[in-house]
């Protein structure tokens, strides 16, 4: 017996000093190890060696590779043999046969959850340059974001490039200056510096009709911030009425005569106010809405404080819809409101609070052609969604 106490004591002397090479020295670390020896049974088994460090957070080896388990009381200690946890991305761990491993998730919302989590942590801040965000990033002062960002969702529709290109056409006009631009608009002063802008069907009367909007707001409101309050309850479960209200009332606060004259039938205007009545997914204003009040990350800006991310709508584009049917989000076949909101409400059962935290996330798998259209078993096979995926 002796010797084989001798024997594991070197082996986990080893892990130890394995473990101490990869960890930065200046994290004081609290190691918890030690040895299950059955006095019955001479073979032994050795426990796995687990660290804890100053913010609670609880780490193992896992393949080799060094794996966070979880925080704190989160995870049971000491270990009992079949001993299991989940953590609050999703991932499941349990003890067996004298280590920790990873086990998969037997359910398929415990599945879409750890697999939403893992996509949410791989497509972060360094993947903006293939979204309008990136373009409103560019940019420091809250002030200026809000217009922006209005400016930036509101044009976000076809192909990515193309939409950045308008974007820094718009801000070359405007000199990088877009609240001062915006609060001392005048409709004369857009006919001239607008001449001939246009984006696909958007034209330079409804760039003028647009600006004319939001100088009113910015004008009489003071940001688009507090004229959005003024038809938000906080105590709705969602942001569809507020939107409603919002764009309705946006619509009415000025006169299009003198910008669109006698042709307003070709007015473009509403398609930046769109609305739940007409059932239209309002993905744009959607958009906007989670850029401005979401605030857990390095994404979007939470420079709105009043609102509850757990309000927010997800904006459905044509990735969301064709992505959140494969994965089972929802059971609707075409972009509408009532699309977003079955896809809000079932990814509120991964993350009450802040359920379009993965929105971003799941639209890289589109935008950057990484989830196929139709099912190819080799490109389906290393698709991040593929464990999943009903198309598969």
């Amino acid at each position: 017996m002796s010797s084989l106490i001798l024997r594991l004591a070197k082996e986990q002397k080893d892990m130890n000093n394995q473990i101490n090479d990869g960890i930065n020295n200046d994290v004081e670390i609290n190691k918890i190890a030690k040895n299950k020896i059955n006095d019955n049974d001479t073979s032994g088994i050795a426990a796995p060696i687990i660290w804890q460090d100053n913010d609670f957070n609880w780490f193992t080896v896992i393949d080799g590779i060094e794996t966070f388990i979880g925080r704190g009381k989160n995870v049971p200690y000491p270990i009992e043999e079949n001993d299991y946890w989940t953590l609050p991305d999703g991932k499941t761990f349990i003890f067996k046969n004298g280590k920790i491993d990873r086990i998969t998730p037997q359910t398929h919302t415990a599945r879409l959850k750890e697999c939403l989590e893992g996509l949410y942590k791989k497509f972060e801040e360094s993947y903006l340059y293939s979204d309008p965000l990136g373009f409103v990033h560019k940019f420091n002062s809250p002030k200026d974001i809000e217009i922006a960002g209005f400016i930036a969702a509101g044009l976000a529709f076809g192909n990515v490039r193309q939409i950045l290109k308008i974007l820094n056409k718009i801000d070359s006009i405007l000199n990088h200056k877009f609240y001062d631009f915006t609060v001392n608009f005048t409709t004369d002063e857009g006919f001239k510096v607008f001449k001939g802008l246009y984006y696909r069907f958007i034209k330079e009367k409804d760039f003028i009709a647009l600006f004319y909007v939001l100088s009113e707001i910015i004008k009489e409101h003071g940001s688009i911030e507090d004229f959005f309050l003024e038809g938000y309850d906080p105590v709705s479960l969602n942001l569809k009425d507020a939107i409603t209200s919002f764009s309705e009332r946006a619509l009415n606060l000025v006169d299009y005569s003198n910008v669109y004259g006698s042709n307003s039938g070709d007015a473009k205007i509403q398609y930046f106010f769109t609305s739940p009545k007409d059932n239209s997914p309002c993905k744009r204003l959607n958009l906007y809405l989670r850029w401005m009040i979401r605030n857990s990350d390095n994404l979007d800006f939470g420079i709105w404080q009043n609102i509850s991310p757990s309000q927010l709508i997800i904006p459905v584009d044509t990735h969301i819809a064709r992505l959140s049917r494969y994965i089972g989000l929802t059971a609707h076949k075409n972009p509408s409101f009532k699309m977003a909101m079955e896809i809000t409400e079932n990814l509120k059962k991964l993350d009450h609070f802040d359920p379009v935290k993965y929105d971003f996330a799941i639209t890289r798998l589109g935008i950057l052609e990484l989830c196929p259209k139709k099912k190819d078993k080799e490109k389906c096979e290393k698709c991040s969604i593929f464990n999943v995926c009903n198309l598969t």
